[in-house]
């Protein structure tokens, strides 16, 4: 086929061998020189697939309808909601354990693609967050949207229309909750757990549909749409429990509003917190009084781990939402430990002097951006003025590698990938990277 012809598959079924897991949660096969993006299948399986999105080009989308040999990872879908179509738990009908292992080889794939970092094995290892294996009723934070018939539910795949048959992520009392609350049709409806054990509802009207595009462009635009979005929707109404949420890592606590991001599966923000102290704990060169900055830091998660192996570390938290900064204030009082800065990143960067010889030069940098990550501009600066060691924790393989691959590039040493199932039964898993600079190589 060449790069002038167009195809038009849309509705066709074909018998393919699928042959590798691709970021994003499909899997590959291939037929008549095309790439087919399957969405339900497992690596060694002949399955029959329909084909939903044909855009045309070298590659198509589909579904599987029809398993004719079935890998030995293969199981009874754990999500209900999954098996009827929705688009939440895309990989509940794989084995636990064989999907942390696709996870691994995605990660590790984007890795040497997009990064170019070849000194990784053709797997990450990939665990479960703080030892906690469950599969459902795992997730403290969670949406769902009402249609016309007011009754709660999540989108189908690649659709607008609700699926309201239960997903199995929610911890049951979330959804007891939200059944109960009744907020009626055409509703965004949220339901968060403390770990007070309160349980907290919220609700504000659906936005309008915005259609998804699939090119670089629309990509790099995916968080500023969403952000959009979410102001067009306007507040949150509370219907059941506290106007604050209660959060408790170690000996902190934070009380947070109820749509303050916090880590969704309830052991993740302990696991987390547990690698980052042992990384900064291992940080080369680092002096007793070290700078630290928390990039993207929320409600100061990582400031806190920071402080608990480095009580005298002097640490800058940057964040754009204020109710996060803000949040972060009040738990993390600290004196002059801490100062929160309420700003995006590339502002905060833009006024702060690059001179390696500047006392604010930090000798330690944490970040956890958004899914579309930190960006090639952000590392290269952080990649020339942080002293000791740099801590990524990244929610998206590819963009983790293209962060992390920036500063390969510079010369700094990859101490340390992995990645954390904190997505049970779906293809979502995120990264930790610790790097080192060339001179502590």
């Amino acid at each position: 086929m060449t790069q002038t012809e167009r195809t038009e598959w849309t509705g066709r079924v074909l018998r393919l061998r699928i042959e590798g897991p691709a970021q994003g949660g499909e899997f590959v096969a291939r037929h008549e020189g095309r790439v087919v993006f399957c969405r339900g299948g497992i690596t060694g399986e002949l399955v029959e697939v329909v084909v939903d999105d044909d855009p045309g080009r070298a590659f198509c989308r589909g579904t599987v309808i029809g398993v004719l040999e079935s890998s030995g990872d293969r199981i009874e879908p754990l999500c209900p909601a999954a098996a009827a179509g929705a688009g939440c738990c895309d990989w509940s009908h794989i084995d636990p354990v064989a999907a942390r292992g696709f996870s691994g080889r995605i990660l590790a794939e984007q890795a040497s693609r997009i990064g170019r970092i070849h000194s990784t094995a053709d797997r990450v290892p990939v665990g479960v967050p703080a030892g906690d294996d469950a599969s459902t009723g795992w997730r403290t934070v969670a949406r769902w949207v009402t249609g016309a018939d007011g009754v709660p539910g999540v989108r189908r795949s690649r659709s607008r229309d609700v699926v309201t048959v239960p997903c199995v992520q929610a911890d049951p009392r979330i959804a007891e909750a939200v059944l109960a609350a009744g907020v009626g049709p055409h509703r965004e409806v949220l339901g968060v757990l403390g770990d007070d054990g309160e349980v907290h509802v919220a609700h504000r009207r659906v936005t309008d549909p915005v259609t998804r595009g699939r090119d670089r462009r629309s990509r790099q635009g995916a968080a500023t749409r969403a952000r959009a979005r979410s102001s067009r929707a306007g507040a949150w109404e509370l219907v059941s429990g506290p106007s604050t949420v209660t959060r408790r890592v170690g000996e902190h606590t934070w009380r947070l509003p109820v749509d303050a991001f916090w880590q969704a599966h309830r052991s993740a923000a302990t696991h987390y917190a547990d690698l980052v102290r042992q990384a900064v704990s291992g940080a080369p060169g680092l002096p007793a009084e070290p700078v630290v900055w928390d990039l993207y830091g929320g409600a100061g998660l990582f400031s806190a781990a920071v402080l608990d192996v480095s009580p005298r570390a002097r640490v800058t938290l940057v964040e754009s939402s204020r109710a996060s900064s803000g949040a972060a204030g009040t738990a993390l009082d600290t004196g002059p430990g801490i100062v929160t800065v309420c700003a995006r990143v590339e502002a905060f960067l833009a006024r702060t002097d690059g001179d390696p010889g500047r006392p604010g030069t930090p000798d330690l940098v944490i970040l956890d951006p958004p899914r579309g990550g930190a960006g090639i501009d952000v590392m290269a600066d952080l990649s020339g003025r942080t002293r000791s060691r740099i801590i990524h924790i990244g929610c998206d393989p590819a963009s983790l590698a293209r962060d992390v691959g920036v500063l390969v590039a510079a010369g700094w040493t990859l101490v340390d990938l992995r990645g954390v199932a904190a997505f049970p039964a779906t293809h979502h898993v995120e990264g930790l990277a610790v790097l080192d600079p060339p001179r502590m190589s």
